[in-house]
């Protein structure tokens, strides 16, 4: 079975012959997908959207064709923006089952890391961060009140869902530097 759809790589690990990477996809929502290294340009990386063929083997999906969509360079010289999408990366991971649906949630995330590559403005990237936070815990079917404080959204969500969120602590550095510079 061949299908066509578009997905962002969230995770990549070595294998012995390819990789396996865990992608948020539009059609399928958070899978895991091996990628042998057969396959020419094997610069895949986390934060790419790529645009792919799937075969499934057995009980394995492979990647057997892709082209890369955005490799969001922007966001990745961007130590900020980059510790704002391992954030959200981590969310997902810890928070969408896998092998389900989630066009929504995929569009939402899409929107925000394509707002991310093209806005440059830290207040309005971190305002919009927070209200993705709200939007996420929504849709995963979780209600908190909006906060203008990143910080107490994270650990409300961590709170709520029974959750670590690890990138927490580099997201509490970076927005403190940011008060630190407004002043």
């Amino acid at each position: 079975m061949l299908k066509y759809t578009n997905g962002i790589i969230i995770e990549k690990s070595d294998l012995l012959r390819g990789r396996k990477l865990l992608l948020f996809c539009k059609n399928i929502g958070l899978c895991w997908f091996f990628y042998p290294y057969k396959i020419k340009n094997l610069n895949l990386d986390t934060l790419n959207l790529i645009s792919f063929q799937i075969k499934k083997n057995k009980d394995y999906m492979f990647i057997s064709q892709y082209r890369v969509i955005n490799y969001y360079e922007k966001i990745r010289r961007s130590f900020n923006k980059k510790i704002i999408v391992q954030t959200v990366f981590e969310i997902i991971k810890k928070t969408v089952p896998e092998n389900q649906k989630e066009n929504k949630l995929y569009n939402i995330i899409i929107s925000f890391i394509d707002y991310l590559e093209k806005t440059d403005n830290n207040e309005s990237i971190f305002k919009n961060f927070n209200k993705l936070l709200v939007l996420l815990i929504e849709e995963i079917g979780y209600t908190i009140r909006p906060t203008e404080n990143i910080m107490e959204s994270i650990c409300k969500i961590e709170k709520l869902i029974g959750i670590e969120i690890h990138s927490k602590s580099l997201l509490s550095e970076i927005l403190t530097n940011e008060k630190v510079q407004a002043r």
